[in-house]
């Protein structure tokens, strides 16, 4: 789409138009500071361009995610959604015949999620839908969307799809970190299986991840299958229980028709009792087919992943390295919280391997310097082993410390804040404890902890500085949906905040503003005028997302059109998450999923985004 393309009309769902020269002042003075903000990459199209005819499809350019990313918001938005119309139900045609789902009524998306979009049109969303997500929220959001009983109603005389329904469903639930959810709907829809491949296999690797695979039901799905990854799979289930016989003919059938250099068959005679083969000769990088399978069988064949063959952009990958019990526990460490940043760890097994990286000398003690110098998994490590071994009551407020302040405010909300939580919840918020309060309250309310939030923001607002608590107000209001009735604690907060606020943290209290706004707090004009130095909210226009599905979102949720509007806005979410993406985007995703009826996910979603930017701007370190 050309950049110059015109702004799309606002719909009843979407946002109000403010004056162009006052958007161009604001986005020119926010510039020089988002310069290195991270780029969204192509958009996805899903509807063409009114003006000029659809250009043929490109194939996506592959990129490897940023590992901690960098958090610079751009500019926020002020989203306005109108309450959905009355939608008027249409004869489209019978419904899809995969409709079944393990969530109905109000466990899932209600009861006729898919009203108002046909077959053809939906398949294209589910297709696209993220799975590497670091956000909770997402995560199970998709899930209900996924699992939620419901058919697409499907147009008179239209073509079968090349794939089905249901088998998209199950593959999306499996790429997505949930075998047992897609293994539940895969039940209740055989015949979609049955017919599929790739979701066959995605649900077989899932399991193989999560080290939960059931030989009998994992081959039966294959059997009307002819790919060798079926073999393969067979090799491996009995070399799993010690059946040398059946080992040795499913490794004669691949010794056929394989290459010597095939990484499996190699791991396959180690299976078989030959030597292992060296590690480096093995190569886990490609498109990731068949690797699930390759290292659970490496797992099981005993041979370790060096570090310099981690296959750094495959989550689920990561997590099955992590758990190999051959590779050393440094790479483990390090694989481990990579997939913990996507989802496809919990924070107990990130735990876990940070108890098994091995210090060295007195690194122990030396952890803060350290810190300095590298603030990677194994630096997280030393830091955990450092509070299991400390007594000094002192020394723990300070390592608990040093554990918030290494977690990216990105990942705050997942496995890798959880687990720095961990360690805080053996520190008291007493006097001695007064300067980690801001950190403490930011971290918690992220996790949706809002006990053992509300006592260490008591202690922040009875002993810590004005500047650090006043960034908190908005993260409390959020969170716990109380405090913003009395428009003079807004007009306090802001004034606290604004207070010796350059170009940078003005940009982001317009951004907390908006995601205020975006869960029903009125904010006045006098507030977005202070914020942004006369300028007024920005439009949001050049938020870096496709125009088009900006504006489904607010026509579908103006529909009333719940299971479009969903995934319309996992789409505009993006593998991102809402605490990577600017306010703008999180805004009109929450205030869109309010006006359907999904308020405790819009507010989930707006209490991870405002909990990456409720800080100050320069952290205040504590020393040991």
């Amino acid at each position: 789409m050309s950049a110059s393309r015109a702004e799309p009309r606002p719909s009843a769902g979407g946002v109000p138009r403010i004056a162009v020269p006052l958007l161009a002042g604001l986005l020119a003075a926010g510039c020089a500071a988002f310069a290195h903000a991270q780029a969204f990459g192509p958009p996805i199209r899903l509807t063409p361009d009114v003006a000029s005819p659809a250009p043929a499809p490109a194939p996506a350019p592959a990129v490897v995610p940023v590992y901690p990313p960098v958090v610079t918001p751009p500019p926020a938005v002020s989203p306005v959604v109108a309450r959905p119309a009355p939608v008027a139900r249409e004869a489209l045609g019978a419904p899809d015949p995969d409709g079944a789902g393990t969530l109905s009524g109000v466990q899932g998306l209600g009861g006729d999620p898919w009203r108002g979009i046909g077959r053809a049109e939906l398949l294209p969303l589910i297709a696209a839908l993220p799975v590497d997500t670091p956000s909770p929220t997402v995560k199970a959001l998709e899930r209900r969307l996924l699992l939620s009983a419901g058919s697409p109603a499907v147009a008179t005389g239209e073509a079968p799809p090349p794939r089905r329904f249901g088998a998209l469903r199950i593959e999306k639930l499996a790429r997505l970190g949930d075998p047992a959810g897609a293994a539940d709907l895969a039940d209740l829809l055989p015949a979609a299986l049955a017919a599929d491949e790739p979701a066959a296999r995605a649900l077989t690797d899932a399991e193989l991840v999560r080290g939960g695979l059931d030989c009998t039901r994992a081959l039966a799905r294959g059997r009307s299958f002819a790919s060798a990854y079926w073999t393969r799979l067979a090799l491996f289930c009995r070399a799993r229980v010690g059946d040398r016989a059946g080992t040795d003919e499913a490794l004669a059938t691949l010794r056929g028709g394989g290459r010597r250099s095939d990484p499996f068959l190699m791991v396959a005679e180690a299976l078989a009792g030959a030597a292992p083969p060296p590690a480096r000769m093995l190569s886990l990088q490609g498109d990731g087919e068949g690797l699930s399978l390759l290292l659970a069988a490496m797992r099981t064949a005993r041979i370790g992943v060096p570090p310099d063959r981690l296959p750094l952009d495959n989550p689920p990958a990561l997590a099955a390295i992590a758990t190999n019990p051959s590779t050393d526990p440094t790479t483990r460490a390090a694989a481990g919280e990579r997939a913990a940043a996507s989802l496809f760890l919990d924070a107990r097994q990130l735990t876990d391997l940070y108890a098994q990286v091995p210090a060295v000398g007195d690194e122990l003690l030396r952890v803060r310097d350290i810190a300095r110098r590298d603030r990677g998994a194994r630096t997280r490590a030393l830091v955990h082993q450092a509070m299991a071994a400390a007594m000094d009551g002192r020394r723990r407020v300070a390592l608990a410390a040093l554990a918030v302040e290494l977690v990216d405010p990105r990942l705050r909300a997942g496995p890798v804040g959880n687990a720095a939580a961990g360690l805080l919840d053996s520190v008291s918020p007493s006097g001695d404890a007064a300067a980690l309060a801001p950190a403490a309250t930011r971290l918690y309310y992220a996790l949706g902890r809002l006990d053992q939030a509300r006592r260490w923001q008591d202690l922040a607002l009875r002993s810590g500085r004005s500047a650090d608590t006043a960034w908190l107000w908005p993260l409390s209001v959020v969170a716990t949906g109380r405090g913003a009735e009395n428009p003079q604690a807004l007009t306090a907060w802001l004034d606290e905040a604004l207070r010796g606020a350059d170009g940078l943290a003005r940009n982001r209290i317009a951004g907390q503003l908006a995601l205020l706004q975006a869960i029903g707090v009125a904010i006045p004009d006098e507030a977005w005028m202070k914020a942004t130095d006369g300028a007024g909210p920005p439009s949001g226009s050049d938020a870096g997302v496709d125009p088009a599905l900006w504006q489904r979102l607010g026509d579908a949720a103006a529909g009333g059109r719940i299971g479009e509007t969903v995934a319309v806005a996992l789409l505009l979410i993006g593998e991102a998450g809402p605490a990577a993406l600017p306010p703008v985007v999180t805004a009109r995703v929450a205030a869109n999923l309010k006006a359907v009826g999904l308020e405790p996910d819009a507010r989930a979603l707006v209490r991870e985004a405002m909990a990456a930017i409720a800080g100050p701007s320069v952290p205040t370190s504590t020393d040991e």
